[in-house]
C-alpha cells in the first residue's frame, strides 16, 4: 500500500447530515466484514464520529498517523459543513489528536467518478504527509464528478454560501395527522469566486482549509462595549 496499512471503519447505513452526533445513550457495535477486493473493514451501528473514536481506540489501539474521511457520495461545501457527518468525522478525529482530512465527491448523481476521487486524494494525502497542518486544522476537499481529463485544476478555497429555501414539506397521512419532510431548495445566487461553492461550479478540485476555532475573532474588541455597558 503507498501510505501503509488502511483500516476502514464505517456505518452500517447512509448518515448523511448526522453532523457531528456521538452516541452515548445505547450500545456502540463494530462487525468485521470483508470489501470487494478482498479486504478486511468494520461497520458500526454508530455515527461518522462514533466511527472514528471506534477506529482510532479500538481497532487500532491508537496507533494512527492520518484519519481520511470519505470518500462521500454528496457534495460537501459552503456552509453545509455544520450539518455533514464527513466533516465532522474529521473534526472528531483532530479533537482527539489525529491528523485529518475530509474527502467527497461534489454530486448526486448515481454514476460516479470514483478514480478521478480516489487520484485526488492519493495527491493530496501525500502532500499532507509532507506538510503536516496545525494541531486544530484539516482540510476539506470536494472533487467534481467528472473524468480526470475534464478536471480543470485544484482551487485553494474559502468556504461559500449554501442556503436552503422551501425547507419543510407539510404531508398528511392517512390518519388525518400531518407530517414533515425537511430538506429544501438551494437559494439561487451566484457563489462568490474564491470559493468552495464556484470552484467545484467551475470544474476545479476545491481544498478547504477549516479549523476546530469558531470564535470570531474580529468582533472581541468591540464586543468590551458590551462589558462596559452592562458594568
Amino acid at each position: 500500500m503507498p501510505f501503509g496499512e488502511v483500516f476502514v471503519v464505517a456505518p452500517e447505513r447512509p448518515r448523511s447530515a448526522m453532523g457531528h452526533a456521538i452516541t452515548l445513550h445505547k450500545p456502540l457495535r463494530l462487525t468485521q466484514t470483508t470489501l470487494t477486493d478482498g479486504s478486511r473493514a468494520y461497520s458500526s451501528n454508530g455515527t461518522p464520529a462514533d466511527c472514528v473514536t471506534l477506529g482510532v481506540q479500538e481497532i487500532m489501539n491508537d496507533e494512527v498517523d492520518f484519519v481520511f474521511s470519505g470518500i462521500n457520495h454528496g457534495p460537501n461545501l459552503g456552509w453545509d459543513v455544520h450539518y455533514s457527518g464527513t466533516v465532522s468525522a474529521a473534526f472528531e478525529a483532530v479533537m482527539i489528536g489525529y491528523r485529518s482530512a475530509a474527502f467527497s465527491v461534489a454530486s448526486f448523481d448515481p454514476e460516479v467518478h470514483w478514480e478521478t476521487a480516489g487520484c485526488y486524494a492519493s495527491q493530496i494525502a501525500r502532500w499532507l504527509a509532507d506538510h503536516p497542518l496545525g494541531p486544530h486544522e484539516l482540510l476539506n476537499i470536494n472533487i467534481p464528478n467528472l473524468a480526470c481529463e475534464q478536471i480543470r485544476g485544484i482551487a485553494i478555497t474559502s468556504q461559500g454560501p449554501r442556503q436552503y429555501v422551501d425547507r419543510i414539506v407539510k404531508r398528511t397521512d392517512p390518519a388525518g395527522r400531518p407530517y414533515y419532510w425537511l430538506g429544501g431548495t438551494l437559494a439561487d445566487r451566484d457563489a462568490p469566486a474564491g470559493t468552495d461553492v464556484r470552484a467545484i461550479a467551475d470544474g476545479y478540485v476545491s481544498v478547504t482549509p477549516l479549523q476546530l476555532d469558531l470564535t470570531e475573532h474580529g468582533l472581541l474588541k468591540e464586543l468590551e462595549a458590551l462589558t462596559r455597558a452592562l458594568s
